[in-house]
């Protein structure tokens, strides 16, 4: 098993939010980048509204265009080709009049004979030219508002009428000085003024229908795109309100998981959704309402923690009464037991150590129900400045003959330059010593059937084990402790590698201190059973009593520290145990002798 990073994923918790990944980490979630404008909720929902606005002004604007140019088309038919056309028809029918009166005089010469004809058809000439007059005032109107018209490029064939209008007008205009007689017998003038008339009333005609054609068009070019306009924002609308509903419906998930954790559900996590690192107001109230649910579920571990102490506390302290005098009678008996056997001249050996063995599991009771209590009523820690470094090198020299007679191989990676915390020195060495003794029964846990066979042949492994449990929880070493580090290579690959080394830099330093094994794991990680590797009690060995991590735990939170699982798993187990780093302690200063 090798060393990793401190980021490595943790496994198991060892029950505190200080154990958990440190202080920077629930610095790192305190403070906060400053939130971007762009990605906030209010401009999205601002981005969303100014969408629909313009797309339902360019939809009106599109709209009214539609309806300009098509009120254009029906003015130029209504207002300038129709009137057009019906005054055309009246001077065309008064010079069919004129050409009536022309012809029913028959001779010319009759004209002296026919003075009163002779003046009609002179009034008739008169209103003829009056009706071209007209004729052309339309036209006239036309191209001086032609911007209410759709432009001049619209008017093309109203000019082509008014200048054939024009035409017309000069050509059958009666001026002062023409010879009405001359002007009845003039058959080429009158037949090109006949001509005229029938070439523009001809040309009225199409231009009106062409005309009626393209309002017709319009009126159902503007139909289409009105409803293609009104289906468009329609569909922009309901499209913008969807995003407002998705954007806001996080606000709905937050306010029920609100609910739910102030109900008491503090495993309730806000989900982050597809996209966890966007960072809107959302995100970052959902991220604070998650620190907050983890905060409170914390609190309500502790307490739960707390109140399971007591009652521990409480328990131990009523089966150290209950039991400890009864005890107490029974060493007493066996002690008066074994007197007696002296006096009345017994020699039996088998009856002493019976006797022997009566005195001893006795006194192992005694120690174990002082055990509960102290763990039950650990006292404050007495703190003062170590060099960590120090400490490690002399526990594991003074547990290296241990490691040497069981095969254990330990290799330590300490850093050269001192790392300094404020700890009790005996606390702290009983938590080294559970850690170190749980990672060599698991890095020996290879071995285990043979040594257990051998050991129950021997008559004495219940008891063995027994004293060695009450080994880890006093804090005491193991027997035959010596200063060697182990052997090269240790039985069956058993190996522990402790490694000590700083993280972190100003107020949040720290000392990692790291004990991997190379055992088979901790039974039950597959089924979820790491959760509570740190509860009192809880334990997967059958002469064990479920108090080793738990007082490392215990001790490390007293020291604001943790203890934490990184790995575990068929190649080995690796627990972290940090402390707050501090600064070496100044140099004592000795006074100056003036002797």
């Amino acid at each position: 098993m090798t060393d990793d990073d401190d980021d490595d994923e943790l496994i198991g918790d060892a029950g505190s939010s200080a154990s958990a990944d440190g202080p920077s980490a629930r610095a790192g979630a305190a403070e906060l980048p400053p939130l971007r404008i762009r990605g906030s909720l209010a401009a999205r929902i601002v981005a969303l509204v100014l969408l629909v606005v313009l797309g339902t002004g360019s939809s009106a604007l599109i709209i009214v265009t539609q309806v300009r140019g098509l009120r254009a088309n029906f003015d130029l038919l209504t207002g300038v080709y129709i009137p057009f056309q019906t005054r055309l028809l009246a001077a065309q029918a008064q010079d069919q009049r004129i050409h009536a009166l022309a012809s029913s005089l028959g001779n010319p010469e009759s004209l002296d004979r026919g003075d009163l004809l002779t003046m009609n058809l002179e009034d008739a000439y008169e209103l003829r030219a009056a009706l071209i007059a007209e004729v052309r005032q339309p036209l006239e109107q036309a191209l001086s508002h032609s911007d209410r018209l759709g432009g001049a490029d619209q008017l093309d064939a109203v000019r082509d009428l008014h200048l054939e209008v024009t035409t017309l007008e000069a050509l059958a205009e009666l001026t002062e000085g023409d010879d009405l007689r001359e002007l009845i017998t003039d058959a080429s003038r009158q037949s090109e003024i006949s001509r005229r008339f029938r070439t523009l009333q001809k040309r009225a005609n199409e231009v009106v229908a062409e005309q009626r054609d393209t309002v017709a068009a319009a009126g159902r070019i503007a139909e289409q795109r009105a409803l293609i306009v009104t289906l468009a924002a329609a569909v922009l609308s309901l499209i913008a309100t969807l995003a407002v509903v998705l954007t806001l419906r996080p606000l709905r998930r937050l306010a029920i998981s609100v609910r739910r954790i102030g109900a008491g559900e503090w495993r309730e996590r806000l989900e982050l959704g597809e996209r966890p690192e966007r960072d809107d107001e959302v995100a970052r109230l959902s991220r604070e309402v998650n620190h907050m649910a983890e905060a409170l579920e914390e609190r309500e571990r502790r307490l739960l923690h707390g109140e399971r102490l007591a009652a521990i506390g409480r328990l131990a302290a009523q089966i150290t009464h209950e039991i400890r005098n009864p005890l107490s009678s029974v060493a007493l008996n066996a002690e008066l037991l074994e007197d007696e056997l002296g006096q009345f001249g017994e020699d039996s050996e088998e009856a002493r150590q019976l006797l022997s063995r009566i005195a001893t599991e006795v006194d192992r009771l005694t120690q174990i129900t002082e055990a509960y209590l102290g763990f039950a009523r650990r006292p404050k820690p007495q703190l003062a400045r170590l060099e960590l470094g120090r400490q490690l090198t002399d526990l594991l020299d003074f547990l290296a003959q241990e490691h040497r007679q069981n095969g254990v191989l330990v290799v330590r990676e300490l850093p050269s330059e001192p790392l300094w915390v404020e700890a009790d020195a005996g606390q702290l060495r009983q938590a080294l010593i559970n850690l170190l003794r749980n990672a060599q029964e698991a890095a020996l846990e290879v071995n285990e059937d043979e040594d257990e066979q051998a050991r129950r042949d021997s008559g004495v492994g219940d008891l063995l084990d027994d004293l060695d449990e009450l080994d880890e929880l006093e804090g005491e070493p193991a027997r035959g402790s010596g200063a060697d580090q182990g052997p090269e290579r240790g039985r069956g690959g058993a190996r522990i590698v402790v490694t000590l080394e700083p993280a972190g830099e100003g107020e949040e330093r720290r000392a990692n201190i790291r004990v991997a094994d190379s055992g088979p794991g901790i039974p039950g990680a597959d089924e979820g059973g790491l959760e509570r590797i740190f509860e009192a009690f809880v334990t997967s060995k059958a002469h064990g009593t479920g108090l080793g991590l738990p007082m490392v735990q215990q001790i490390a939170v007293d020291h604001g520290g943790g203890v934490r699982l990184l790995e575990t798993g068929p190649e080995g187990t690796r627990f972290e145990l940090w402390l707050p780093a501090c600064d070496p302690p100044a140099p004592s200063v000795s006074s100056p002798n003036f002797a």
